[in-house]
């Protein structure tokens, strides 16, 4: 495997007077490997994973997917497979000879990252926004869809815009939920190959990209003057707040946080975390 990358760092004094003081850090990351030589057979369903899988001549955490067609006329999904054949049910996870058909999706570790950081002063008061960037990489969606329910599924907030009658297939790519008549005709096995592939489709794919608000702090530190008749050397309140919010994610994760997803769903984010500190100096 070759890897490559750069860090660049960059700290600026935006304003500086007697009273004011304005500072800003700014962090970025690139990094790069590709996957040269590889001694293994590498199968469908190992390239289509959610954590990704190692394949010569890309990265080594590349993702792949099934090539998503269209909804046929009863809103069951249907992929392009080898020789551009159009199908529902004619997939072998299991394949390694020929791979070329599957849609390369990107790598499932972020290429570029960093932060962004700026410091306020004035007087006794210090203001920090602290904000984390990370792009370049892809993620898939829960593999939530089946052929089958039951009354214990939870089901997510993409079943809204699902296939509930023709003509639905030219404005959603989201499935219908099959009756035991689609069932029966298609085939119960040949449905689930179907609603299976789809959920490791390229439709189930969404960018791992965020901005994220990481922190913001505000402290203020008492003049010595205040505190030295009552027998302090310093005093300082902080108030902190973590994990604030997102910026920027995208629309596909429907609000999950890109940040902690991981193999077959999401992981529990970090909670918000509201601090509020006194050190004092004796």
């Amino acid at each position: 495997m070759k890897s490559d990358g750069f860090e660049l760092s960059l700290t600026t004094k935006n304003i500086k007077t007697q009273d004011f003081e304005w500072n800003t850090t700014f962090l970025y990351s690139h990094q790069h490997n590709e996957v040269k030589n590889l001694k293994s057979q590498t199968r469908v369903i190992d390239l289509i994973r959610s954590n990704g899988f190692a394949l010569e001549g890309y990265p080594v955490r590349a993702l792949f997917s099934i090539p998503f067609e269209k909804l046929n006329n009863e809103g069951i999904p249907q992929f392009r497979v080898g020789n551009d054949e159009v199908t529902i049910s004619d997939i072998n996870f299991q394949e390694y000879a020929d791979l070329s058909w599957l849609k390369y999706e990107g790598s499932t570790d972020p290429t570029d990252y960093g932060s962004l950081e700026n410091v306020f002063k004035y007087k006794g008061f210090r203001l920090t926004a602290f904000i984390v960037y990370s792009f370049g990489n892809k993620v898939r969606l829960d593999p939530v869809f089946s052929n089958v329910y039951n009354d214990l599924v939870a089901t997510p907030r993409e079943f809204n815009n699902r296939w509930s009658s023709g003509g639905e297939e030219d404005i959603t790519s989201v499935p219908v939920i099959p009756s035991r008549r689609q069932n029966f005709v298609y085939g119960e096995s040949n449905l689930n190959i179907a609603y299976n592939a789809y959920n490791y489709s390229s439709e189930r794919v969404a960018k791992g990209d965020f901005i994220r608000m990481k922190e913001i702090s505000l402290d203020y530190t008492f003049p010595k003057e205040w505190i030295a008749p009552i027998g302090l050397q310093n005093v300082n309140l902080k108030l902190q707040a973590t994990n604030l919010f997102l910026i920027y994610a995208d629309k596909k994760l429907n609000g999950n946080d890109p940040e902690f997803f991981n193999t077959g769903g999401v992981a529990s984010p970090m909670p918000r975390q509201f601090t509020f500190t006194v050190r004092l100096g004796f």
